[in-house]
């Protein structure tokens, strides 16, 4: 092959390069699941293409997806229109995500309990933005993850779908208030609906739900009483 043989292959390679990287930006979506590799598998389920209401959905949606992938997602990073506080765009991620920051300044003392670290620096997520109208859309989505997921045993424990709904806290409610204990309560739901991995939260958001009921009615109780106390004086 000679020289201007060979240099006409290389401009027209050099082409093909910029009319892909041209193409890939008027998509303007950017979906990178085999950039790095799945560890603990492949998912699916996720719909890149789909248009959601608003952050609710949006976030209720990826939840579900997680959920069925075996991993917890947690809000991340946000932006603003310019002069206004409409979301522009709005990052969910992997629980897994980023690393915990260092306690440097806490390094001389004796901690009495020290928590695991967590984080991994896992690369899943989701970028969403908003247009004129207010709708979300998918902007960028990183399906690979750096660690293990969860088991099917354990998938009920992920913190991100877990929810008390309020027919299931008001059984808890009436059951607390009537003397029985919330364990007791707890267990009454699991066996109902066939077992704590189908009741939709944990034992400990039972006690923190109830525990949430008792303050909120002694701080009730106490601005009452300073109310009747002025009357009174």
């Amino acid at each position: 092959m000679d020289c201007s043989t060979k240099r006409e292959v290389e401009e027209g390679m050099e082409e093909g390069v910029h009319e892909s990287e041209r193409m890939h930006e008027s998509e303007g979506l950017v979906h990178e699941s085999e950039l790095e590799p799945n560890l603990a598998g492949n998912s699916s389920g996720f719909n890149i293409s789909a248009v959601y209401k608003d952050e609710t959905e949006a976030y209720e949606c990826f939840c579900t997806y997680a959920h069925d992938n075996d991993f917890s997602v947690r809000k991340d990073h946000h932006s603003f229109w310019p002069n206004s506080r409409k979301i522009k765009s709005k990052d969910f991620v992997c629980s897994k995500a980023g690393f915990k920051k260092s306690d440097d300044h806490n390094s001389g003392k004796r901690k009495r309990f020290t928590r695991p670290v967590v984080r991994t620096g896992c690369p899943a997520m989701v970028r969403f933005v908003t247009d004129e109208d207010g709708y979300w859309h998918v902007k960028r989505f990183i399906e690979s993850h750096n660690h293990e997921l969860a088991s099917p045993a354990d998938r009920h424990l992920l913190r991100s779908c877990r929810n008390i709904i309020e027919e299931k806290a008001s059984v808890l409610k009436s059951m607390t208030d009537a003397g029985i204990r919330t364990v007791d309560a707890y267990a009454y739901l699991a066996e109902e609906v066939g077992g704590c991995e189908n009741v939709g939260f944990s034992k400990r958001d039972a006690y923190n739900l109830i525990q949430k009921e008792k303050r909120a009615r002694i701080e009730i109780g106490d601005t009452n009483s300073l109310i009747q106390l002025f009357k009174d004086r």
